[in-house]
């Protein structure tokens, strides 16, 4: 049986009908499954800010590690860009954000901020923390965590506070600073999220404040089954009109695609390469992200 979902609530399409006004660049030629926003569109400052969400349908799908290699990999493409300026000429230069959205009141050791390595990489100077700001009210404007030419807006381990509901993660989407705004956005996280800011309309409130969706799963039978209903959120965004990119990640000689595709009822996908170990622990203790040996499937997932 393929992967389906249900009617929109009313509440969820006013959201949509309200947030989600200005039309992504190009939406014809983007339908689900395809490459999404070129480099040439992402970097054009006729774009305006552009909010790309990488959906992990099921825990260790690898959501936060593709969203990471995506951010070094377009901070890069940002670095060559304007190597190639020539002196004197005033050039607009596209700002990146990692931010991690994550509904759960205390944020867990093992997250991006210990992934990324924020305390080797902020050694000496202060991160902020955007979620604190966002829930006290505090404005948003302005605030940067800056390493590597990426704005990082992510939890700190152990950190408590209030429950970071809707309202709070609108905050953050809409006023996190940075042109493209790379969001990881951890699925089994919010459906089983605290109090009442959790469940499929929890997941989907927050899909429809983006301008496009990375829905990222594993193609293991397990984690498909444990995907089902943070699928059906994404493609009920998809229906809305939000543009959606279905990414196979970790694909490997054992993966039968026939049972994936019979399953999920997806026959157009990006796939990218299961990474072997040893990489992603060298990666990891170096506090680097995997953009090196993701490169070539990057490049079909922002094609020049």
């Amino acid at each position: 049986m393929s992967i389906s979902f249900n009617i929109l609530n009313d509440e969820i399409q006013e959201s949509i009908e309200r947030r989600h006004t200005r039309e992504p660049l190009d939406a014809q030629s983007r339908k689900a499954g395809h490459a999404m926003y070129s480099t040439k569109e992402l970097f054009s400052p006729a774009a305006g800010k552009i909010r790309l969400g990488f959906v992990g349908l099921s825990a260790g799908a690898g959501a936060t590690t593709i969203c990471f290699a995506a951010s070094e990999y377009l901070a890069e493409r940002v670095k060559e860009r304007k190597a190639r300026f020539k002196p004197g000429f005033n050039q607009t230069v596209r700002e990146i954000a990692m931010l991690e959205l994550d509904m759960r009141t205390e944020a867990p050791a093992g997250r991006p901020y210990d992934k990324i390595g924020i305390d080797r990489r902020f050694a000496g100077r202060d991160f902020v923390s955007f979620y604190r700001l966002a829930a006290e009210g505090k404005p948003l404007h302005g605030v940067r965590n800056i390493y590597g030419g990426i704005n990082w807006a992510l939890r700190v381990p152990g950190e408590t506070g209030p429950v970071p509901d809707p309202a709070v993660i609108h905050r953050l989407i809409s006023n996190t600073w940075g042109d493209i705004i790379l969001c990881d956005i951890s699925a089994p996280g919010i459906l089983s999220g605290a109090g009442q800011h959790k469940g499929r309309d929890a997941l989907l409130a927050i899909l429809v404040d983006l301008d496009h969706i990375i829905c990222v799963f594993d193609p293991l039978p397990s984690r498909l089954l444990a995907s089902v209903q943070a699928a059906e959120a994404c493609r009920a965004a998809s229906a809305s009109g939000i543009p959606v990119t279905y990414l196979l990640n970790k694909l490997n000689a054992g993966v039968n695609l026939r049972e994936v595709t019979r399953f999920t009822g997806i026959k157009d996908f990006l796939a990218f390469p299961a990474v072997p170990a040893e990489a992603v622990y060298t990666a990891e203790y170096a506090c680097r992200s995997l953009a090196p040996e993701l490169s070539a499937p990057l490049s079909r997932l922002f094609p020049e």
